[in-house]
């Protein structure tokens, strides 16, 4: 005769509540953290609960309507060292609130982003930070109405009225630009990706800024504004390199372009900054440990995530935050070897001064 290993008894919410000797929704107000419950009651559930080993569903507290305390972060390129920086500066406020932050990468695409938020959306999240692809597709408009959760941006902006966290990209393409332009440059590339979102708008504002101030017009054929991919920045560079007037100076706008731009530099066989001035953003190893070191227009990862999350937690919480509140963290131009006077051409002037690392 074969004797079945008797079943596991299961643990309900009725025992916790039975061991504690209160109502069953009141363990439910411990578990969802809610502030009426007095210290000695909330003692008493929770040693049952830990006597017991009893775990709450997810899925009952999500049809319940109960807080699930996970915030989802969606963004576009998982490869992006930013974003890494980005996610580990929302997690650490959030975890410190009681918040899971959960992530997934769109890839760029308007159609998972749209898949992503309604998962979300079905998981309860309570709050969502977005880094959108494309801010004006329609689709995801219309699904970002209709998330019911706080959304707040990141590096961009969109119609609806979400509060929003981003670099002052603006200002610093501005000094890097007027730097170039100090030295005697007078045609400056701009290689960056974005024409359709928020970073790549303030990028092409700072760089027309700075030639407006300097009296100084702007070739339009200098602007190569298409994409942030490496492949992008190797194949722009050596068409503008072959202009019959090509740039002097060149603005690397995008982390992952740094790489493709100097590959197609040396690929014309020339030389940064002999032959062409170079400034790169978003700082990395590549751009401290080549040779020369290149100058770059810096900012805070990190801070961007966290003033985000913060952000999030204060309209999750109900607090009256203007409908497009929009924090900015700074940017430094951080001036190293990849940025001289060009060949045969005398600076207009001194530099501005600027940190030198």
């Amino acid at each position: 005769m074969v004797h079945k290993a008797p079943r596991p008894v299961r643990v309900t919410v009725h025992d916790v509540a039975r061991a504690a000797g209160v109502a069953i929704g009141t363990v439910s107000r411990v578990v969802n953290g809610a502030p009426t419950v007095t210290a000695e009651v909330r003692q008493r559930v929770e040693d049952a609960i830990a006597r017991l080993g009893w775990e709450p569903s997810a899925a009952a507290q999500a049809m319940r309507g109960a807080p699930t305390r996970m915030v989802g972060f969606i963004f576009s390129d998982i490869r992006n060292p930013l974003y890494s920086s980005m996610i580990k500066g929302a997690e650490d406020v959030l975890s410190e609130h009681g918040y899971m932050l959960v992530v997934a990468s769109s890839d760029g695409q308007p159609a998972r982003e749209i898949a992503l938020m309604q998962l979300f959306k079905r998981r309860r999240a309570d709050g969502m930070l977005f880094a959108v692809e494309e801010e004006n597709n329609p689709d995801v408009l219309r699904c970002v109405a209709a998330t019911g959760y706080p959304i707040v941006l990141l590096e961009r902006e969109m119609a609806a009225a979400l509060g929003a966290v981003g670099a002052d990209h603006l200002s610093g393409t501005r000094h890097a630009t007027a730097h170039l332009l100090a030295l005697g440059h007078r045609r400056i590339a701009l290689i960056s990706g974005g024409r359709h979102n928020r970073v790549g708008r303030d990028r092409l504002a700072g760089l027309v800024q700075a030639h407006e101030a300097a009296g100084v017009p702007l070739d339009p054929a200098l602007l190569r504004l298409d994409s942030f991919s490496p492949d992008y920045g190797q194949r722009e560079v050596q068409l503008l390199l072959d202009l019959p007037h090509p740039p002097t100076a060149i603005v690397a706008a995008g982390m992952h372009l740094l790489q493709g731009v100097l590959q197609g530099i040396r690929m014309k066989g020339l030389q940064v900054p002999r032959d062409v001035s170079l400034v790169a953003s978003n700082d990395s190893q590549l751009a401290q440990l080549v040779t020369p070191p290149v100058d770059v227009i810096r900012y805070d990862g990190y801070a961007l995530g966290r003033e985000a999350a913060l952000l999030l937690l204060r309209r999750m919480h109900g607090e009256a935050v203007p409908p497009g509140t929009r924090i900015e963290v700074p940017t430094e131009f951080v001036l190293r070897a990849s940025s001289a006077p060009p060949a045969n051409v005398d600076a207009h002037g001194p530099a501005p001064r600027r940190r030198r690392d």
